[in-house]
């Protein structure tokens, strides 16, 4: 075997087998999928096939391009039925954001550990389903060396998880448990993992080996427009664990690297090295108790003493409102937050438009701009999403509520383009699908280019999902509605991943 290496077709760093778990059927049903509340059980469905669970490790590459190692799961189906054996399509899953570095997709044993949750979902909903999933932790995470997450770093995240994909086949290969990979790949991911999965789909169709179908869940496809509307003072929930991150990840970038000590304010000087790190969300408050990170506040609230900042009079806006702003405890420095609403306010992203109004989608796309000035706004456009157009079937799914990761900054902004084009590219597919029919008169579910029986089953899933999914968010905003605010984008996950499989099956051998 040739030297491992990010890139080639030889990722896997080694051979030794490392099975974390073995799971029957009878098991995955009593141990996981009884976790569930009853209405989530019946869509994720009564287990098929057993699963067992492999860990890897495999070579890929830093944001600056610099060589280093990450580690992934291969999660098996296994039993009697046809479904759980011989040749099956691949599910290549991306995960959300984690700030604990101790996130491992093969953890499926191990409650305690911050990706246990999610991935005895994705095998409950996919492997115990028939589907093999290959699922990588990133660089930055596990046993990776990389002292960094390059955290929504487009070029690098994406050719991570094709890294992980080629060692997570070969693994499959060298296991020979009557399992095989029978060509097909699927790609989804939900959050920061919506965002990978899209940015892995638009590698794969430029390295001309497109994936089957995509199924990218509430991302921030439109990266650039996001960072702006939060600038422009609407900061989302989760803002002062995210920020840092992509702080971090783009002072790593092969070239126009920003500065963190340019970013954060003088009383969180550290904020950019702190994620992912020794923690998990509930040990979050132990840092805002030390003083490390602020709760919630993100800006400074007027008056700043920053006469343009001040003069512009900005919203403190929905979501997150007063709650993410504090006239001393803020994260972001007042100078850097001046100096990037002034480029937007020059530049503008007319998917967040500068006077706090939502976008228009009734017409043309909103543009991006053409020459931002500020260097974050400039590595934001440079790994935003809008100008990538799939080959394959996608569908999108999320909640136009959501208060971490904006609807009409993802899933809206991506579905405004694809519209635009389908007239001079008649051979899209697509759908979109937003989970939540609060304040809509109707549901929405638009698709383009589904024959009339996979828009069929579409639709009636999507009915099944909404329906659900605002009944389950209607209890919890009645027991605690800032509870229910906080938990909003979470409680997304599970509808938004059956809907992605059920999206895979129109497609799958």
């Amino acid at each position: 075997m040739s030297q491992s290496q990010s890139g080639s077709n030889n990722t896997l760093l080694s051979t030794q087998i490392d099975t974390t778990a073995s799971m029957p059927r009878a098991a995955l049903q009593t141990q996981w999928l009884s976790q569930y509340p009853p209405d989530q059980q019946a869509l994720i469905g009564s287990p098929v096939c057993g699963v067992q669970v492999n860990k890897f490790t495999y070579a890929t590459v830093g944001g600056q391009g610099e060589p280093t190692n990450a580690s992934g799961a291969l999660m098996l189906p296994t039993g009697g039925s046809p479904q759980c054996q011989g040749p099956r399509p691949v599910v290549l899953y991306a995960h959300g954001t984690a700030i604990d570095r101790a996130e491992d997709m093969s953890a499926v044993n191990d409650p305690d550990n911050p990706a246990y949750g999610t991935a005895t979902r994705v095998a409950l909903t996919f492997a115990a389903q028939g589907y093999i999933v290959i699922a990588p932790n990133y660089a930055g995470y596990d046993v990776s060396t990389l002292l960094y997450a390059p955290y929504l770093n487009g070029q690098q995240q994406s050719q991570d998880m094709v890294d992980g994909l080629t060692a997570g086949r070969q693994m499959l290969t060298l296991l020979n448990t009557g399992d095989s990979d029978n060509g097909q790949l699927f790609v989804t991911g939900y959050s920061q993992g919506g965002y990978v999965s899209m940015a892995t789909l638009a590698k794969l169709d430029a390295e001309g080996r497109p994936a089957t179908a995509g199924a990218p869940m509430s991302g921030p496809y439109a990266i650039l427009a996001m960072g702006d509307e939060i600038f422009l003072g609407h900061p989302n929930y989760g803002g002062t664990a995210y920020l840092p991150l992509i702080a971090n990840a783009y002072a790593h970038l092969k070239t126009d690297s920003i500065s963190l000590s340019q970013v954060f304010s003088s009383n969180y000087p550290n904020a950019g090295t702190l994620f992912p790190g020794n923690v998990d969300y509930a040990g979050f408050s132990s840092l805002v108790t030390s003083g490390q990170i602020p709760t919630a506040a993100i800006f400074q609230s007027t008056p700043t003493g920053n006469a343009y900042l001040d003069g512009l009079n900005l919203p403190e806006g929905a979501p997150l409102g007063p709650l993410g702003f504090s006239p001393t405890n803020y994260l972001i420095s007042t100078a850097f937050h001046a100096a990037y609403v002034r480029d937007a306010e020059t530049n503008p992203d007319g998917a967040a438009p500068t006077d706090g109004s939502a976008p228009n989608f009734n017409g043309p796309p909103p543009a991006l701009p053409a020459n931002p000035q500020f260097l974050l706004r400039q590595d934001l456009k440079a790994n935003d999403l809008r100008n990538y157009t799939p080959s394959m079937p996608l569908l999108m799914c999320g909640g136009h509520n959501d208060p971490e990761v904006f609807w009409n900054q993802g899933a809206a902004a991506m579905t405004a383009v694809l519209d635009s084009k389908t007239t001079t590219d008649p051979s899209l597919r697509f759908a979109t699908l937003d989970l939540d029919t609060t304040g809509l008169t109707t549901p929405y579910f638009a698709s383009f280019g589904l024959s009339p029986a996979q828009l069929s089953t579409m639709q009636s899933v999507a009915t099944q999902v909404q329906t659900a999914f605002t009944a389950y968010q209607s209890a919890v905003d009645q027991t605690n509605a800032t509870v229910g605010l906080e938990a909003y984008h979470t409680d997304e996950t599970p509808y938004c991943t059956v809907a992605a499989r059920a999206f895979f099956n129109l497609y799958a051998n």
